[in-house]
């Protein structure tokens, strides 16, 4: 296999939860107003509520709707911004993140929340823990990519695209919260809705561990379901591979300690 499956999980740390609330506070999301947009496609985009467009121009004292052109910069407050998809609740070594309206790379900090087209690309030795509104926790591994595709406009239903690297999931929340996690590899799709997983993935491969629930993971059209001790594995341009037991975890005897 091209691919390594680890068993055994590391779970969030007791104080995680809450943390997503607080990031509401964190600084205001600057947008650059590209060819062909109009104040009603920003509104939607990036208000929670488009109808407050007059207060988006009032904070960033635009006086005419006509005025918004090519170029012009906004600033987008959190009390009117749309909620992050994800809230940055750990990190450990090198890690940086970029917007979707900007070219620069920039150190990823904790609370810093992330919104729809935004990256997050983790180093060799570091770890970044992402946490959604409904409380799943995404753990990226070391020199990973992600991207967040789509955020539904009650954050709860996130598309996630991890070009490389591996992420474990845990999303065992979604029973209580609701909504639905997708991640996309550049050969597959992993659909869930309460589960623990581990995924990893390069421009050429998937592999997939289920460790609670289950995981449909598809491509070229075929979907498979694997459920909890089962993994599967795709090749890009092939459909993935009939699901099979994961190995068991060694087992530790006092005198292996």
């Amino acid at each position: 296999m091209k691919f390594r499956l680890i068993v055994c999980l590391l779970f969030t740390t007791a104080g995680t939860l809450g943390l997503f609330a607080q990031s509401e506070a964190e600084k205001l999301q600057i947008i650059e107003v590209k060819p062909g947009d109009t104040l009603s496609k920003i509104s939607k985009k990036y208000l929670e509520d488009p109808s407050q467009w007059p207060a988006l121009l009032k904070y960033n004292k635009v006086a005419n709707p006509n005025l918004i052109q090519p170029g012009m910069k906004l600033k987008v407050p959190a009390n009117l911004g749309k909620k992050p998809a994800a809230v940055v609740i750990y990190k450990s070594g090198k890690a940086q993140y970029a917007r979707a309206q900007e070219n620069t790379w920039k150190e990823v900090f904790i609370k810093l929340g992330l919104f729809s087209e935004d990256q997050i690309k983790t180093g060799p030795l570091s770890s970044v823990h992402l946490q959604l509104s409904n409380m799943t926790v995404l753990r990226l591994q070391p020199e990973s990519f992600i991207i967040v595709n789509k955020v539904d406009k009650n954050s709860k239903d996130v598309i996630f695209t991890l070009q490389e690297g591996r992420l474990q999931a845990q999303a065992e929340s979604m029973r209580k919260f609701g909504g639905q996690l997708s991640v996309r590899t550049p050969s597959a799709v992993a659909a869930v809705r309460g589960t623990v997983f581990e995924l990893s993935a390069t421009k050429k491969d998937t592999g997939l561990a289920c460790h609670e629930g289950q995981v449909d993971v598809s491509a070229q059209k075929v979907t498979v379901a694997v459920p909890k001790g089962m993994g599967t594995y795709v090749e890009k341009g092939k459909p993935p591979m009939k699901p099979f037991k994961l190995p068991l975890p060694p087992e530790i005897t006092p005198s292996d300690i």
